[in-house]
C-alpha cells in the first residue's frame, strides 16, 4: 500500500476489488433483508398466503437485477428497472407497489435515511372497464353448472362479491343460516360477512345436505375453482373469472340504488376509492335513468 499526504494509506483500486462483496453474497444480504421485510408483514399486517406469494414474486424481480446492496439503491436504479414493463401496465404496477412497500419498511426501520422511490409518481394504469358478470350471466352459468356445490359456488360469488381465497376457506360452522350471512377472514386477516339471499342459503342447505362437509364447505382450493369456472366458461361461452364476481356485485349493488358506503362495508373494501374502481361499469348513463328532478 502507498502513503499519501498525512501519513494515511491509501488502498488501491485492486485491492478494493477484493473487498467488495461477490455478487452472490449481495443477492443473500439482499434476500435476507426482503425475508425480514415479509415476515414483518406476516406478523403485524396479517399476509395472506396469496399476499406473501406475491409480495415475494415481485420483490424477487427487483433483487435479480440489483449488483449492489439494497440500501445502496438510487432513484435511477429503481426506474431502470420499471422501463422494460413499460408496455405492460399491470405488472409494472404490480412492481412499483411492492418495492415502494420494501423502501418505506426500510426507511421506517432506519436501514436506509432517504427513500429512492418517494421521488418516482405511481406508474398510470389503463383507463378501461374489465370484466363484469351481470345478473343475466349468473343466472346461465347456474343454469348449466354441473351440480349442486357449483350452483352454490356460483351464487354466493355473485350475492357476496366473495373473493376467491375467501370462499375457498368457508368453515362450515361459521355459516350463519338465521341471519344470511357467513362469517370470514378477508385481506390481512380482517374479520368480515359474507352476505347471501334464499336462493343462494337453498343451494347452501341443499349442499351441506348432498355432500356433508365437515370441515370446509367446499372441496376446491384456488386453481379448483377457477378450473370449474374455466370449463363452465368454454361451456356457455361466457369468459368468467372470480374476480369478475366481484365487480359484478359492485356493480349490481350500484344499479340497485345502494350508497358507496354501504358497498364499502358489504364487499369489505379498504376505501371508498376502491369501490370506485370497482364500479367502473356503472356509467352516467345508468345513473341518469335513476335522476329525479328537484324542482316539482
Amino acid at each position: 500500500m502507498r502513503r499519501g499526504v498525512g501519513g494515511n494509506e491509501r488502498i488501491r483500486t485492486d485491492d478494493l476489488a477484493l473487498m467488495k462483496p461477490s455478487p452472490d453474497k449481495i443477492y443473500a444480504q439482499n434476500l435476507d433483508l426482503v425475508n425480514t421485510f415479509v415476515n414483518y408483514k406476516k406478523s403485524t399486517k396479517g399476509l395472506t398466503v396469496r399476499g406473501e406469494e406475491w409480495l415475494r414474486d415481485m420483490l424477487g424481480r427487483f433483487l435479480k437485477q440489483l449488483n449492489i446492496p439494497a440500501q445502496e439503491v438510487q432513484t435511477s436504479d429503481i426506474t431502470n428497472f420499471l422501463s422494460p414493463y413499460h408496455d405492460r401496465p399491470y405488472q409494472r404496477h404490480g412492481l412499483y407497489r411492492a418495492t415502494k412497500s420494501f423502501y418505506r419498511w426500510l426507511k421506517r426501520h432506519r436501514y436506509i435515511q432517504d427513500n429512492p422511490i418517494e421521488y418516482i409518481e405511481t406508474p398510470k394504469l389503463p383507463d378501461k372497464l374489465l370484466n363484469t358478470i351481470t345478473p343475466e350471466q349468473v343466472r346461465i352459468l347456474m343454469d348449466n353448472a354441473g351440480c349442486t356445490r357449483d350452483k352454490a359456488i356460483i351464487s354466493l360469488f355473485a350475492d357476496s362479491g366473495a373473493r376467491r381465497s375467501e370462499l375457498c376457506n368457508i368453515l362450515v360452522q361459521d355459516i350463519d343460516m338465521e341471519r344470511n350471512r357467513i362469517r370470514v377472514l378477508g385481506k390481512g386477516s380482517k374479520e368480515g360477512y359474507l352476505m347471501f339471499g334464499s336462493k343462494t342459503k337453498s343451494l347452501l342447505v341443499a349442499h351441506l345436505a348432498e355432500n356433508r362437509p365437515e370441515t370446509l364447505l367446499f372441496d376446491l382450493n384456488y386453481e379448483g375453482v377457477k378450473t370449474m369456472l374455466r370449463r363452465l366458461g368454454d361451456r356457455t361461452g361466457i369468459l368468467v373469472r372470480p374476480h369478475d364476481f366481484r365487480r359484478g356485485f359492485a356493480t349490481a349493488l350500484r344499479h340497485m340504488g345502494v350508497g358507496e358506503l354501504d358497498i364499502q362495508q358489504l364487499g369489505r373494501w379498504s376505501s371508498l376509492e376502491m369501490v370506485r374502481r370497482y364500479t367502473k361499469a356503472y356509467t352516467f348513463d345508468d345513473a341518469a335513468k335513476r335522476y329525479k328532478p328537484i324542482v316539482t
